[in-house]
């Protein structure tokens, strides 16, 4: 159910967790974790069982009997709680109820993360936070055994919280949960925790505030376009890494400057500090903050950004997942598409930028489409790498459209050292229509004289499209050019040959008059029927599926220019989305016999084919195939 979750969550989700087990589904840990950390969500779970002792009944004496349990029986789950910023809280049916509040805390609206720490000693710890004018509502929250927990504002005022009540803050205690709410009005500026606890303790500070950060990691690309390339999956260790940051929710009449990023290990404790490129000017929403660092840590971290508001208090944000650098990467070469009824195959490297070592490859997905989990055993030797595959195979009764979540989780055998990979696939129908329509020539009604004498000259050219695939024709867009694009109905040789195709009629009549004058036949030059509607530059795309029933038969149009405007170009698009660009050219004889070709997104078209293409579509519609080299057509 957790994989289900992180599957159909956006990024950034708070997930919560409500049980009384031990998780038996302990096999999906890697393809959890790599989700969390992929989509950054954060995992809290609430346990109303003991993680150490159970009381049972005997049957046989009714008598109460403690019986012992294995100490890491929850463990995946504070391990998942750990990774993604979250909490595990160990409480009571009875308290459940209200430790349940911290769901409300957290999904609140417009909720930022002030601080988040964890801590395993059992001596004194002090942790601190800071508070701006854009923040409203702080609380804490603490899980663990506290014996002592003073609490200290920016102007040194204190309140030890698990015996005295106000003036700085309201405690709630449950079994398992502390829940600290600081009294209005708040002062900014930095606070202060100093707790002593027994065992495990996690810390975690949230406010109401609009104003937050997104981040990733880059490594430069050197490729063909160079610049700043997203590391996926996790950064590699010795490896100089850019860290990008998008300050978000920033209103315009905010004033706020950031200099520097600090890399925080999981008890708070400062790593790194990283400095911004943008220190010394105000940010505004969605800018973007770059930071360079020269090797990643080698704990797990968390990112906390920090800079000043507009009053010139400390301005602080923390995002919670923690960060493990490796040394191992996983580069996926294609994103397949699943078609129903057949096999894909996944292709992937693993590099190694550390010593030779033994790896463990584990796939999952959640379909159940992969042939093979594993694990799988692979060998890298010392800064090498390895190519692997897994198999997908596709149901056949997979809708079309469906999407398939698949993770690759690798990592170092007798090692904590691993990396992942997500992607995402998509099912598409079976022999997707990939052809996109084409356009031809069939005749030349009017050339220009040169591109010296054109004023009050006319150049005109009939066209059949056509599409290629099972999609039929969707809708026509004169894109360039300054002439006039019309629909035909039932052309007419100038010589008596028909050229008609026995159009369909359109399948909805138009609502109003002027669609239906503008729909009704009108013979023109030459023996045309013509449809009008009529497109010039600037038109939305027309929908000429009603007259062709989505039936791979050609439509006629005629393109008629000034010969002032020698070139234009018509897209066109099939019902599968696939498109066509025709380009048009009005030119003297030489000119367009030098030029003469048809080319499609695929590459160059050669004359040749462009002439047989033309002479089969002659004989398809019983009539001559009519060139004139005073035309020009160029298909993309």
């Amino acid at each position: 159910m957790t994989q289900l979750a992180l599957t159909h969550s956006p990024p950034l989700s708070e997930i919560f967790v409500f049980t009384d087990a031990s998780p038996k589904d302990a096999h999906l840990y890697n393809a959890v974790r790599a989700l969390i950390l992929e989509k950054q969500c954060k995992m809290t779970f609430l346990l109303t069982e003991d993680p150490s002792h159970k009381m049972k009944v005997s049957r046989r004496k009714r008598r109460r009997r403690r019986e012992t349990l294995s100490p890491d029986r929850f463990a995946l789950y504070s391990s998942l709680s750990s990774v993604s910023g979250g909490l595990t809280v160990f409480t009571t049916n009875s308290d459940i109820h209200r430790v349940s509040a911290i769901v409300e805390d957290n999904t609140a609206a417009d909720k930022v993360t002030l601080l988040h720490a964890e801590s395993d000693s059992d001596s004194n710890l002090s942790h601190s936070f800071s508070v701006d004018n854009s923040v409203k509502y702080v609380t804490l929250h603490l899980t663990g055994d506290l014996r002592q927990c003073v609490l200290s504002s920016p102007t040194d005022r204190t309140q030890s919280l698990l015996n005295q009540q106000g003036p700085l803050a309201e405690c709630e205690q449950f079994q398992g949960l502390y829940r600290i709410s600081l009294l209005s009005p708040i002062e900014p500026g930095q606070w202060h925790l100093n707790t002593i606890a027994d065992g495990h303790v996690t810390f975690n500070a949230i406010a109401d505030s609009n104003v937050d950060f997104l981040y990733y990691f880059a490594v430069e690309a050197n490729g063909t376009h160079p610049g700043l390339a997203k590391v996926e999956g996790s950064p590699i260790a010795g490896v100089p890494t850019f860290l990008v940051l998008a300050v978000t929710g920033l209103s315009p009449n905010e004033k706020a400057s950031f200099s520097h990023v600090t890399l925080l290990g999981a008890n708070g404790e400062s790593l790194q500090k990283v400095w911004l490129n943008s220190s010394s000017s105000s940010a505004s929403s969605g800018e973007e903050l770059v930071g360079w660092m020269a090797s990643v840590p080698r704990v797990p971290f968390c990112v906390r950004l920090s800079g000043r508001d507009g009053g010139g208090n400390r301005l602080e944000r923390v995002s919670t997942e923690m960060i493990q650098h490796t040394h191992i990467k996983i580069q996926v070469l294609s994103i397949p598409r699943l078609v129903p009824g057949h096999s894909t195959t996944v292709f992937f490297d693993v590099q190694n930028h550390g010593p030779a070592r033994n790896l463990t490859l584990i796939a999952d997905d959640d379909r159940g489409y992969l042939s093979q989990r594993g694990p799988h055993s692979l060998s890298v030797g010392e800064r090498g790498s390895v190519r692997g595959e897994v198999e997908l195979q596709t149901p056949k009764g997979a809708e079309a459209g469906g999407a398939v979540t698949m993770t690759l989780t690798v990592r170092v055998l007798d090692s904590l050292d691993s990396n992942y990979a997500v992607l995402h696939l998509t099912v598409v129908p079976p022999d997707p229509d990939m052809s996109p329509p084409s356009c031809s020539i069939m005749r030349v009604e009017h050339t220009c004289p040169g591109p010296t004498q054109c004023t009050g000259v006319r150049w005109t050219v009939s066209l059949a499209v056509t599409d290629r695939g099972c999609s039929g024709l969707a809708s026509l867009q004169l894109s360039q050019g300054q002439g006039i694009l019309t629909l035909l109905h039932s052309p007419t040789d100038p010589l008596g040959d028909s050229l008609e195709e026995n159009q369909p009629t359109p399948k909805h009549k138009p609502q109003n008059q002027r669609d239906r004058e503008r729909t009704s036949p009108a013979h023109g030059e030459n023996g045309y029927a013509e449809l009008d509607p009529r497109l010039v530059q600037g038109n939305p795309p027309l929908n000429v599926a009603q007259w062709t029933g989505r039936l791979p038969k050609p439509l006629w149009v005629r393109y008629t220019s000034p010969c002032c405007s020698p070139q234009a170009e018509l897209l066109v698009w099939d019902g599968a989305g696939n498109t066509r660009r025709c380009h048009l050219t009005a030119s003297q004889q030489r000119g367009i016999r030098e030029r003469s070709g048809v080319s499609d997104s695929a590459g160059e078209m050669p004359l040749q084919s462009c002439f047989l293409l033309f002479s089969l579509l002659s004989l398809i519609w019983t009539v001559p195939l009519l060139v004139d080299v005073g035309s020009f057509l160029y298909v993309k």
